[in-house]
């Protein structure tokens, strides 16, 4: 068996990874019992301190990709709609920006926002735009202090539609429209008024956490969309210009390779 790649996990989402575990009957180690909590939250599956010692999170990411098998795709060109991904290539990592009053469905603590752009065998483009808590990121801070930039309108929609995992789209807007504005957020969020002037580099861009070249990542999806051919005119946005299929979804972890 070939050795995986040296790495740092970066992000780690202990409540999505114990979910999907608890869910789908994953014994992380079979010497040891995992351990039903019930509370507000409802039931989730807890190892103790000793047994926390025994069992490292790249284990449980192993464990975790072959009991899933097929539903955690790797391949671009899959038909949906798509349950979980996995794959490796350049994330950009960000603050998303919220604005307005708090709502019933809303994120409730600070959130980052992940984007991975991905070319398919076929030539498809497919954008993943990763939605979680920025204190699940290790090794990043988000920018201090006042920053300004673009930030999107529609950003309380985009925070529905994840607080809600997909299951409420808000109002006035469908599938494609509110994933269109999800990757608009990805890609020019802390852009200046013209954004124009930032295509590929998300580094000049206010609210940029960090660009990682080579990450592997598995997350779930809560929207599957593939754009309506002739619906959206992005000639002169270069950014969005060629966006195909967008995954809008939660990371559960994020693995950065040769750092």
């Amino acid at each position: 068996m070939p050795k995986a790649p040296a790495g740092r996990i970066v992000y780690w989402s202990q409540r999505l990874v114990e979910e999907v575990i608890d869910s789908n009957g994953i014994r992380v180690d079979p010497r040891l019992k995992s351990v039903v909590k019930v509370g507000a939250g409802g039931a989730g599956i807890e190892l103790s301190g000793h047994e926390r010692n025994k069992v490292t999170r790249f284990e449980i990411m192993k464990k975790v990709s072959k009991k899933l098998g097929n539903e955690l795709v790797s391949d671009p060109d899959t038909p949906g709609p798509l349950h979980f991904v996995q794959g490796q290539g350049r994330a950009d990592v960000t603050e998303f920006q919220r604005w307005g009053p708090v709502a019933e469905r809303s994120l409730r603590q600070e959130t980052c926002l992940v984007h991975v752009r991905t070319i398919s065998r076929r030539g498809r483009r497919v954008d993943l735009c990763l939605f979680g808590s920025l204190g699940n990121l290790t090794g990043y801070t988000a920018p201090e202090g006042h920053v300004t930039g673009w930030t999107s309108s529609a950003a309380p929609a985009i925070e529905e539609l994840v607080a809600t995992r997909g299951a409420r789209i808000p109002r006035f807007y469908d599938d494609e429209s509110v994933a269109v504005e999800a990757l608009k957020a990805a890609l020019y969020q802390g852009a200046p008024a013209d954004l124009s002037d930032h295509p590929g580099r998300p580094e000049t861009r206010a609210y940029t956490i960090a660009g990682i070249e080579s990450c592997q990542y598995a997350a779930v999806v809560y929207k599957d969309v593939t754009l309506t051919p002739g619906r959206w005119d992005f000639r002169h946005d270069p950014e969005m210009n060629g966006a195909e299929r967008i995954l809008v979804g939660a990371p559960l972890w994020l693995r950065a390779i040769g750092s």
